[in-house]
């Protein structure tokens, strides 16, 4: 898992502000050791995962002042409370081990952000962790974070920022970081999000405008501020891909394709951002179309091709001899 440590680890620094805090509250967290213990956590484990993330609180709490007032006391020790108990319960469940997503998220990932403390609660903690466990492995979670980051630091002041926002602007980023999954909700999101808050986000360069970028992706799903951009989708199963048999591609609409691998069927995803290769669990249609008899525009993608499906402004082509198919630029061949 990638990280934003550049030096030592955090459990180097001093962590003032999470010691003070941690003896404040010492007693509302007995129950949780408790629990943690009698499922199996050591002491020894509770403790360490404990002294890892103080660097990261006093990291979070010194970024929200700013140039306004310091964090209130009370709003400190009630962060610092769920703080410690999404700890514990990570260190009782497994979850908190060197180099998880869940300690990721609670040393590096979290302190970086530009909340209010004061009107976010600790609950978005949780959700954040949910979250990154979500993204791993469906895209890239440095690029989601760092999504994050900008957002938030991007968000205006005279805006409320609560817990449903800073979810919006995780949804986005994870669109944006490749999880194309969430394509639908967070492009329904963007229009909500002020202009500054999703430029960041969706990192729109400067000239760009995030509408018509929208607007844009919204025809050519694979398309983002410039052309389509040829690339692999999908690989042999013992490459880590889907695929025991060449898959065959039969039908789409830019974002979504049909494929078949043998006997089995499967749902492709592509945009701009990333791709999946999903299993297709619907019922067997015994009158659905197979492979299409072999065009003579296919030829431009070689003597191979197996498939050849032209929508949204790309073409996907499937070939006899490969496990992977390519998805490229519709270069205007007539069906």
């Amino acid at each position: 898992m990638s990280t934003y440590a550049v030096g030592p680890g955090g459990a180097a620094e001093p962590a003032p502000l999470w010691a003070a805090a941690l003896r404040r509250v010492s007693g509302t967290l007995a129950r949780d050791l408790d629990v943690a213990r009698a499922g199996g956590a050591a002491d020894r484990a509770l403790a360490e995962g404990l002294r890892a993330v103080g660097p990261g609180f006093d990291r979070l709490v010194a970024r929200q002042g700013g140039a306004g007032p310091a964090v209130a006391q009370p709003v400190v020790d009630r962060w610092a409370t769920h703080w410690a108990r999404s700890v514990v319960a990570l260190v009782g469940a497994g979850r908190f081990g060197e180099g998880s997503v869940s300690r990721w998220v609670l040393e590096w990932v979290v302190p970086a952000l530009r909340l209010d403390l004061r009107t976010v609660t600790p609950l978005v903690i949780d959700d954040l962790v949910t979250a990154a466990a979500q993204v791993s492995g469906r895209a890239d979670a440095t690029h989601w974070a760092r999504g994050i980051e900008a957002g938030l630091a991007a968000w205006p002041s005279g805006v409320p920022l609560t817990d449903d926002r800073v979810r919006e602007v995780g949804a986005v980023s994870a669109w944006r970081a490749g999880h194309v999954r969430l394509r639908s909700a967070a492009r329904s999101l963007v229009p909500n999000l002020p202009d500054a808050v999703a430029d960041a986000v969706l990192r729109v360069e400067p000239g760009q405008d995030v509408r018509d970028l929208l607007a844009r992706n919204a025809e050519v799903p694979c398309a983002w501020g410039g052309p389509v951009t040829e690339r692999p989708i999908g690989a042999f199963r013992g490459f880590g891909g889907a695929w025991l048999l060449p898959p065959v591609v039969t039908g789409g609409d830019g974002h979504r394709w049909s494929v078949v691998s043998g006997q089995t069927r499967w749902t492709v995803l592509t945009d701009a951002f990333g791709e999946a290769v999903l299993p297709d669990e619907s019922e067997p249609d015994s009158d659905a179309a197979g492979p299409a008899p072999r065009q003579a525009w296919w030829d431009r993608y070689g003597d191979d091709v197996t498939g050849a499906v032209r929508a949204g402004g790309v073409v996907l082509v499937s070939r006899r001899s490969s496990h992977r198919l390519l998805l490229v630029a519709d270069g205007g061949a007539t069906p």
